[in-house]
């Protein structure tokens, strides 16, 4: 990687070169070390959308942080590199040649290090998930993944937090919702629907044609991450004001695991359920179900889209869907 960079420090022209001692830089590291990289990256974001707020939606930052990191770059180069007005900014001359400098240098780091990932024939890919997904149908099918790709390193990153897709954030992500990311490869994954369920010894215990008014004498399990169980109530004629008593959890999986340990019925989502009615932990109750109002979609920034790692990843995702 150092050969590589230096071979295009060597590559410059003369003019190139010029401009970059203008700029405060110097070839003796000794004498005049380089700026922190995260000013580097946040301003050559913010040069190429010429928005501070859009360079910090790309790397899951705030604006303000955007802005103090070029004025720490400013500061550190003794010269402007935007012009700030009326809400608005443009880069000086400086500063457009500065850009063009620096987005190449930094698409020369990225490619080095990919080079040596892929001569140590391993890539990482860093997947975000929420915590309910992770924990039920991604986990029970992430060994049929790495028996398939063993030279993928996965690093899966739990969290209901907003996905982010910057500086050292995830690669791609699963999320749950109505769709339309804007700036981003997504596609559906999984529609699901919401579905009565208990375990078989709980189950056991509700005659096949009994009415939904029959598990008034069972205790009622709600999921607060979603009200769709009050449309299951009424889809199948019942009332659902008369199953507002009972457990309340504030996490899928938890609802998930009372029901499997015999604690009443509940109303969940077919998709997180999947594994316990398939191995015999859950049943699904004979009543009418209801469709989510959301849906799975894989997201990534679409210049990673046909990376290696990400299309692996991605195929891997839509097979395990497509399996009975």
């Amino acid at each position: 990687m150092a050969k590589s960079l230096k071979a295009k420090l060597a590559g410059l022209s003369e003019r190139q070169i010029s401009q970059l001692e203008h700029l405060g830089f110097d070839s003796n590291r000794q004498r005049r070390p380089l700026p922190p990289l995260q000013t580097l990256v946040a301003f050559e974001s913010a040069a190429r959308s010429l928005s501070f707020t859009q360079a910090a939606t790309e790397l899951n930052l705030t604006q303000p942080a955007i802005s103090q990191q070029v004025k720490i770059l400013e500061g550190r180069l003794d010269v402007a590199l935007f012009q700030r007005s009326n809400n608005r900014i443009r880069l000086t001359e400086a500063g457009e040649s500065f850009a063009a400098i620096v987005a190449g240098l930094l698409d020369q780091l990225s490619e080095s290090v990919e080079e040596i990932s892929r001569a140590g024939n391993r890539t990482t890919l860093t997947v975000s998930l929420l915590p309910s997904f992770a924990s039920t149908w991604f986990s029970a099918r992430i060994g049929r993944f790495q028996s398939l790709h063993p030279e993928i390193d996965l690093i899966i990153l739990s969290t209901i937090a907003k996905t982010g897709f910057g500086q050292e954030e995830a690669d791609v992500a699963v999320r749950w919702g109505a769709g339309g990311a804007a700036g981003l490869f997504e596609e559906k994954l999984l529609d699901e629907e919401h579905i009565l369920a208990a375990s078989p010894a709980v189950a056991a215990q509700i005659a096949p044609d009994s009415s939904i008014e029959a598990l008034h004498s069972l205790p009622f399990l709600h999921d607060t991450a979603h009200t769709e169980w009050q449309r299951v109530i009424e889809a199948n004629g019942g009332e659902s004001r008369n199953f507002e008593n009972g457990l309340y959890f504030g996490d899928s999986s938890a609802t998930l695991n009372a029901l499997v340990s015999g604690h009443g019925v509940g109303v969940v989502r077919d998709v997180l359920a999947n594994q316990y009615l398939r191995d015999g932990r859950l049943v699904r109750l004979p009543f009418a179900s209801v469709k989510g109002p959301f849906s799975y979609y894989f997201l990534c920034p679409t210049h990673r889209l046909e990376q290696p790692a990400v299309q692996a990843f991605r195929s891997w995702l839509k097979t395990e869907i497509e399996s009975p």
